[in-house]
């Protein structure tokens, strides 16, 4: 990885968040990557060192490695109790090496927990997104395979963006900076057949061109958006697939409103993902929109 910084950032700071302590320990995947999209995994691993990456751009994850790092250390306080943190586990499947790290375990009683360092958007609804479900049971898997039991499954979500006023005004807003989201425990057999099912996406990806989905892309579609005059926000409602609803919709309504063609997007290849520019699915979209 190539580290810049666009933003003259002082150079204690730079060291400090591009300073990594993680090692997966010569895994052909890690379980992230395995939930992840397939692409990006291969792609990641075959430009390497040709992706750039801002120092701007690596806070959360140094403010992600600052809460686990409290986390280990109290972990350390309660091992009478069972309390194991930051351990790293392998299993080989499909003949690959595929590895895992909890960030709290008690082989006692069997509780998993995972930290995690978002946004408040990620715990709205009270319950965990379905990549957080997925990636904590598959590391329930790799701690069974080692003989322990996992009876309960939950995440701490520390909320990077917490906000008091919104948190009163909405009741589906999370009501502390920080919030427990238990996880279903699924059965095993479940959770052994996406493992095998993802190592076979992954290694495919490596063989030959392979697509993100819609969902993989974050993609949002075109939409056709019924505004008031002189107003920059959609009308309740006002949102439409279909520009010949949408326009029929506003016939109704009269001349106080105007119709908004927005333009749809592909919102983690323009924004978060770090190998676009050696994508030709992105690139090519991107020409297609040229034209």
């Amino acid at each position: 990885m190539k580290l810049t910084n666009k933003y003259n950032l002082p150079e204690p700071f730079v060291r400090a968040v591009s300073h990594r302590t993680y090692d997966n320990q010569g895994s052909w995947r890690t379980i992230t990557e395995l939930i992840g999209p397939p692409k990006i995994a291969h792609l990641k691993r075959k430009h390497e060192h040709e992706i750039e990456t801002d120092a701007s751009e690596l806070v959360y994850t140094f403010q992600g490695e600052i809460a686990h790092g409290v986390v280990e250390r109290a972990a350390k306080t309660m091992q009478e109790e069972g309390w194991k943190s930051e351990e790293r586990l392998f299993a080989e499947i499909q003949g690959k090496k595929i590895s895992g790290a909890y960030d709290l375990y008690n082989p006692k009683t069997g509780e998993l927990i995972d930290v995690k360092n978002s946004t408040a958007w990620k715990a709205k609804k009270g319950e965990a997104p379905k990549e957080w479900v997925e990636q904590t049971n598959c590391l329930a898997e790799l701690i069974r395979r080692h003989g322990f039991p996992v009876s309960e499954i939950g995440i701490v979500l520390v909320i990077r963006d917490f906000s008091k006023p919104e948190a009163n005004r909405s009741p589906d807003y999370p009501k502390a900076p920080v919030v427990y989201l238990p996880v279903d425990i699924w059965e095993p057999n479940r959770t052994c057949a996406i493992l095998e099912e993802r190592v076979r996406l992954h290694l495919e990806a490596e063989e030959k061109e392979v697509m993100c989905s819609p969902e993989d892309r974050w993609a949002k579609p075109d939409t056709w958006a019924i505004k008031k005059k002189g107003q920059s926000r959609a009308i309740p409602g006002g949102l439409y697939a279909v520009e010949e609803k949408a326009r029929e919709e506003l016939a109704k309504l009269g001349s106080g409103y105007v119709l908004e063609y927005r333009e749809g997007e592909n919102v983690r290849c323009a924004l978060y993902c770090p190998v676009s520019k050696f994508c030709a699915q992105y690139q090519n979209i991107l020409t297609r929109k040229d034209k």
